[in-house]
């Protein structure tokens, strides 16, 4: 099957596509939410959200919602975790992993974090999980040009601490 389509209790729709192998023996799989009133959240729509489930299991899963469906979380099979705000159509993440390079000293880095960015703090509950969310909310269509910002000023700190003698 190379299609998933879930449908969540606050009325949006969850599209799973299978994307294909993207390394030895993992298939990828993306997201695209479809929601009320012609809303959508298409950021996951290149990203590998949930891997080898062929079976449908992981999508199904993947997504949990706050009691009034305003609010859900997001974890994928790379573990990664987003936060998504129904009703504004927005995302933030929760965890990540940040891989910087530098290509002067020949090494590289990778760390998994909460990214903390222009002193947002906000606790977000959704069932079995209260979040402390200190990245702000984005429109799904502005979220690249936030999240590139935040990368460089991260890897620049990254730069800094592992890199510099």
């Amino acid at each position: 099957m190379n299609k998933h389509q879930i449908t969540l209790s606050n009325g949006w729709i969850a599209e799973f596509e299978n994307q294909g192998e993207f390394r030895m023996s993992a298939e990828g799989w993306n997201l695209v939410l479809q929601g009320p009133h012609q809303k959508s959240i298409q950021y996951f729509k290149d990203k590998i959200v949930v891997v080898n489930d062929d079976d449908g299991t992981q999508a199904r899963s993947c997504i949990r919602l706050s009691s009034d469906g305003v609010y859900g979380y997001l974890s994928t099979g790379l573990d990664y975790g987003w936060v998504i705000d129904f009703a504004r159509g927005m995302i933030a993440p929760h965890r990540v992993s940040i891989f910087h390079r530098h290509d002067g000293y020949d090494e590289s880095i990778s760390m998994y974090e909460q990214p903390a960015f222009k002193r947002t703090r906000e606790y977000i509950s959704v069932t079995g999980k209260h979040i402390y969310l200190t990245f702000p909310f984005t429109k799904d269509e502005d979220f690249p040009k936030v999240w590139e910002e935040y990368l460089l000023i991260r890897r620049r700190q990254l730069d800094e601490l592992y890199f510099r003698n």
